[in-house]
């Protein structure tokens, strides 16, 4: 089986998220993806069971489970799939997501995020490591989902930001698998919004990932609700030496954007 890795909202190379996209794997049992991604160690690999010119079936898979949605696996598998042009649809556990590109920016109608339950905010800067005292006061900490569930939690700062700390034991304490997705108003470059941060379980531990589309789509729907309108831009992944550039256009229907960049190619070795 054929297989390419891409760096997806990547503005340079080896920016962005990795991705694992492995082709014609229609064969392969659940148990076989399970262990191919977990050889793989990227934040998602996906498989594309079925193919045709502008559709396939794939399926998303973490070091440790399998997802229904996920961005940065969706854009960065219809690159591959369309190289780079016209539209492409993926069929995922989710439903339907078209992807289409302009002005090398791969956009995608993710699906329909919702808004949970407002969390109080003593528990929502636990979650981070924080204190109570770091939450900016314009963003309200509560759970959304977008395919995973993520608890959103804005900070005052960037130096906030800085000293998020993510740990298994204060999650489960609190009886949440939601991925904690912090953001803040300060970004890291002068032509941005916002600045994120996402730690996730990834089957073995908790891991901090550099592009997160899937709560970038939530965050853009939580901004919707607020009425915001119109194009942002939000970065993540500064801290773990991978610098995403996520664009968000709110609208009618929201869409999440990014730019997609090669990096190898090659086959799977047979058992």
């Amino acid at each position: 089986m054929e297989f390419s890795i891409v760096d997806v909202f990547a503005e340079a190379p080896y920016h962005g998220n990795q991705l694992a996209v492995v082709r014609d794997a229609a064969a392969l049992t659940t148990e076989r993806m399970q262990a191919i991604a977990r050889e793989l160690n990227f934040s998602e690999t996906t498989f594309v069971v079925e193919e045709s010119n502008d559709r396939a079936k794939v399926r998303i898979f973490t070091p440790g489970e399998e997802l229904p949605f996920a961005g940065h696996p969706t854009l960065g598998t219809a690159w591959v799939l369309a190289g780079g042009r016209g539209a492409y649809t993926l069929a995922l556990g989710a439903g339907d997501v078209e992807v289409r590109f302009a002005e090398g920016i791969a956009w995608m109608t993710p699906p329909a995020a919702t808004l949970g339950a407002p969390l109080a905010r003593g528990v929502a800067a636990e979650i981070v490591g924080l204190a109570e005292a770091d939450l900016d006061p314009a963003i309200e900490p509560r759970t959304m989902r977008c395919g995973p569930e993520f608890t959103l939690v804005g900070v005052r700062s960037r130096e906030a930001l800085g000293r998020v700390e993510v740990v298994a034991e204060t999650l489960a304490r609190h009886g949440t698998k939601a991925f904690p997705f912090t953001v803040c108003s300060e970004p890291y470059t002068t032509d941005a919004d916002f600045a994120a941060r996402m730690h996730f379980f990834d089957g073995i531990g908790i891991r901090e990932d550099p592009a997160t589309g899937s709560a970038s789509a939530a965050f853009a729907a939580y901004l919707a609700d607020r009425g915001a309108s119109g194009r942002f831009v939000l970065e993540q992944g500064f801290e773990v030496g991978r610098p995403s550039r996520i664009y968000l256009d709110i609208a009618a229907t929201n869409a999440v954007g990014g730019k997609v960049r090669a990096v190898a190619r090659g086959h799977l070795a047979e058992d």
